[in-house]
């Protein structure tokens, strides 16, 4: 039941990527209410194929499964934020990537571990993990746009998907908004750790512990920068990815090696 449920919204997430790439090219007026159908459709069935094995209570928190639970918290945020933005544009990079998120979750399918060995604590801290790394990756892929669409902008030269997104000041707006939320999620991630985890500097996890910390020093700075200089555009955009990279590195860089090339 769980892969149906998968290779349904595949299918939808596909679909409804077609169609606004379809309208990207030729305008229509009834192509954002299809695309966020479509969109709504697969996030309903990519809930169900996460969430179902939780009622065989069962967990299973490797490295493509959890990545497909960030590609879920990651697309329906943008979707309930497009009921009120114009930004279906950005469907076109998130769509996709949940598609080869959750192909790569059901080719290296594996036993899943029993939801039981976690106790509340823990899985609170895993909870605020996994929706600041969603909210920051939101954030990252909003700062590729900006940096693009400020580059085309000033050379005046608009092409593709950077001539329907929102104007300049707003995709702005909506990456602070995003790097506020994602970096409160972190802090009470990171506070949740020390308080539930029994040494967070121990041997295999103090690169995660240092790489987080220093992820959320930068996006601390960020946010001061922000409030006291007024950063923003490029120089927000590019420190905004480096505080990302430091984030993948926390988390994914370890599961990489120790669960696909060291196999343990």
């Amino acid at each position: 039941m769980v892969t149906l449920f998968a290779f349904i919204a595949i299918s939808f997430y596909l679909a409804s990527s077609f169609v606004q790439y379809t309208a990207i090219r030729q305008p229509s007026t009834h192509a954002r209410k299809r695309v966020l159908s479509l969109g709504s459709v697969a996030i309903i069935f990519h809930g169900l194929a996460w969430f179902t094995p939780l009622f065989t209570q069962t967990m299973d928190l490797r490295f493509f499964h959890v990545g497909s639970l960030i590609s879920l918290v990651i697309s329906a945020i943008i979707l309930i934020s497009a009921l009120r933005k114009p930004l279906e544009s950005l469907f076109l990079g998130v769509f996709p990537m949940a598609v080869i998120i959750m192909s790569c979750n059901l080719a290296f399918n594996t036993q899943s571990q029993p939801i039981k060995q976690f106790d509340t604590g823990l899985m609170s801290h895993i909870i605020l993990s996994i929706m600041a790394y969603s909210v920051l990756s939101i954030a990252a892929f909003q700062a590729v746009l900006l940096m693009v669409q400020d580059y085309q902008l000033k050379n005046k030269h608009m092409t593709g998907i950077m001539r329907v997104l929102p104007p300049l000041q707003t995709m702005d707006r909506l990456l602070f908004d995003m790097i506020g939320i994602g970096t409160l999620l972190l802090s009470l991630a990171i506070a949740s750790g020390f308080l539930f985890l029994d040494d967070l500097f121990a041997q295999h996890l103090v690169h995660k512990t240092a790489f987080t910390l220093m992820a959320w020093a930068v996006y601390s700075a960020l946010l001061l920068g922000h409030w006291r200089l007024g950063w923003r555009g490029n120089v927000a955009s590019k420190w905004t990815l480096v505080a990302t990279v430091l984030l993948i590195l926390a988390f994914f860089g370890s599961k990489l090696v120790l669960e696909i090339i060291l196999k343990r």
